[in-house]
């Protein structure tokens, strides 16, 4: 499965990308905002792509688990595509049609609109493709970038979801979005920006 936009797609992850995830996974300042540990070592990324791979070869399959590269073949000035973040998509609930979103960059990619490319290709998949009508996210409370990015695809702050996820010895709040399939989504140029 493919996901393309005009600057990143999103493809299935590989058993060779174990080089490529650990390079951002390993960084303490991008563990900081999601629901996962830093990766102390390979291993731990080699773990993870085997769960992820897994999921993917699913009969009924309900988690899109996707590699983030740089889009398409070798760009203007000669580089080839490159990973550099996943996507993910869930289906919650199949009955009441309901799933959540996730993404996560190497912080090189930060506050360049990718992050915003990334959750509009998913949102249209689940709407088009998985047939969704309610899709979720949540955001740390301090990640800015990320509440902007939810904001720019159309989706509405609901509230702050208290103690929702355990790290190390404490618990951390997280902010809730979501959007509804007849939401007004602004179209791609708008959300560049």
């Amino acid at each position: 499965m493919t996901l393309a936009g005009p600057r990143v797609m999103l493809r299935e992850f590989r058993a060779d990308d174990a080089t490529a995830v650990f390079a951002y996974a390993c960084d303490p300042v991008v563990s900081a905002y999601v629901p996962w540990d830093t990766h102390a070592d390979i291993e731990v990324t080699r773990g993870f792509l085997s769960g992820v791979l897994a999921s993917a070869r699913a009969e009924e399959r309900t988690r899109y688990e996707l590699a983030v590269t740089t889009s398409g073949e070798a760009g203007e000035d000669g580089e080839e595509a490159r990973l550099i973040g996943a996507g993910r998509i869930s289906v919650q609930d199949a009955r009441h049609r309901r799933g959540s979103i996730g993404y996560v960059l190497a912080p090189d990619y930060w506050s360049k609109g990718i992050g915003t490319e990334v959750a509009r290709l998913l949102l249209a998949f689940g709407f088009e493709q998985l047939n969704l009508h309610r899709i979720e996210a949540t955001a740390h409370p301090d990640n800015i970038g990320s509440q902007r990015v939810l904001e720019k695809v159309g989706m509405t702050y609901e509230g702050r979801i208290r103690d929702h996820l355990l790290f190390g010895n404490g618990w951390r709040d997280s902010l809730s979005y979501a959007i509804l399939e007849g939401d007004p989504r602004p179209p791609a140029a708008a959300t560049r920006a």
